[in-house]
């Protein structure tokens, strides 16, 4: 904040003393010195932009719309704008060029208990379309190229290089992260008590090298069920050899946990599986799972978040079961490659080189930051 900009808040608080008239007049001034002092401080200490989630996607299926996702964010005036739910926005720009999705804090007053005159301030917010330059006070989501007016709206399938008509979230400005931005990481538990003993020495290894590097707090919630996922964690690890089976509660607790902004990663364990015979079912039934749920997972290519949020990589790195593209969509990434068992040296039949391994951890490094974004956007 600059200093030129302090003139804009003016604090005087009301000092009282026995026999003080209040009026409404004294009444406002006395609470908008709090308004005033919690704005200065909000843009002072903690600057303005997207504070957590208000991700934008397309609307499903595709139209002239998109969805923006709940979350929170300050303004260049130190206002608190709270987007509570999902919130759909049809889109009425007729015009080829550049379109920015913008988010405003707006004041609608309401009265109350059948007064005439209003006796609150309903704080909320305004979704709109603005051309480029924006107004001091917007707040950019997404910003899209229209070509053809008529066309619908659809995500960007490379997130760095968004196409024509594809929602870009290049422009978005963070807020940075604060000690509260803590990434908690989970795995899945189910029927299955075998498959809940894989990985868990490897998925150890990998929360305590976040620990020691990670400019975030890191802690790991242990092993949760799908429905206590959403709030306990924001990374969830899901791994197992053979078929994945969950019940449709199950199915249900994942997509809450999703639709919150966590994220979730999933892979097999092919060593167990190749024991099993049972080599790639894991990750079909997985594909199958998130097909029900809507999640229809894509190839990651170079650009995307998972290739370059941390570390950079050209493609998936070599994994035990070998390297075989990465899938994901909307904060769930398939990995066929069985990192879990690289985080843990390989197996006594199959050591690994240190490359490998070292390979595999700075991954999940990619994984973390990934999930820590996703997490803030919603």
């Amino acid at each position: 904040m600059d200093v030129e900009q302090l003139a804009a808040y003016s604090l005087q608080r009301v000092t009282a003393y026995e026999g003080l008239a209040v009026d409404a007049a004294l009444w406002n001034d006395a609470h908008g010195y709090h308004h005033m002092a919690q704005r200065l401080h909000n843009r002072a200490l903690h600057g303005w932009g997207i504070a957590a989630g208000l991700r934008v996607v397309a609307a499903d299926p595709a139209a002239r719309g998109v969805i923006v996702q709940a979350g929170l964010a300050l303004d260049p005036n130190g206002d608190v704008i709270r987007v509570p739910q999902p919130t759909r926005h049809a889109l009425h720009t007729t015009e080829a060029g550049t379109m920015a999705i913008v988010l405003r804090f707006t004041e609608k007053p309401v009265a109350a208990n059948g007064n005439a005159a209003p006796t609150r301030l309903d704080e909320s917010f305004e979704l709109a379309e603005a051309a480029l330059p924006l107004a001091p006070t917007d707040i950019e989501l997404a910003r899209v190229v229209i070509a053809d007016p008529a066309a619908p709206v659809r995500d960007a399938p490379s997130p760095w290089d968004p196409r024509p008509g594809e929602i870009d979230l290049r422009s978005r400005r963070q807020l940075t992260a604060s000690a509260m931005d803590t990434l908690n990481v989970g795995r899945l538990v189910t029927a299955d008590a075998a498959a809940n003993a894989l990985h868990r020495q490897g998925l150890t290894n990998v929360v305590r090298e976040l620990q020691a590097t990670a400019p975030f707090p890191v802690t790991y919630a242990g092993d949760l069920r799908a429905d206590q996922a959403a709030g306990q964690c924001q990374l969830l690890y899901i791994t197992g050899a053979g078929e994945l089976r969950l019940t449709p509660r199950d199915g249900a607790g994942l997509l809450t946990f999703l639709r919150g902004g966590g994220v979730i990663f999933a892979e097999p364990c092919s060593d167990a599986e190749s024991a099993r015979q049972e080599n790639g079912r894991f990750v079909a039934s997985f594909q199958r799972l998130m097909t029900d749920l809507k999640y229809a997972l894509e190839e990651v290519r170079q650009g995307h978040p998972l290739f370059r949020s941390r570390y950079i990589f050209g493609a998936a790195p070599d994994g035990l079961a070998g390297r075989a593209p990465i899938l994901c969509r909307y904060g769930v990434a398939l990995n066929p490659n069985d990192y879990g068992c690289c985080w843990q040296g390989g197996t006594a039949a199959k050591p690994l080189a240190r490359e490998t391994i070292r390979s595999a951890i700075e991954f999940a490094g990619n994984v973390a930051w990934y999930a820590t974004d996703t997490a803030s956007r919603g």
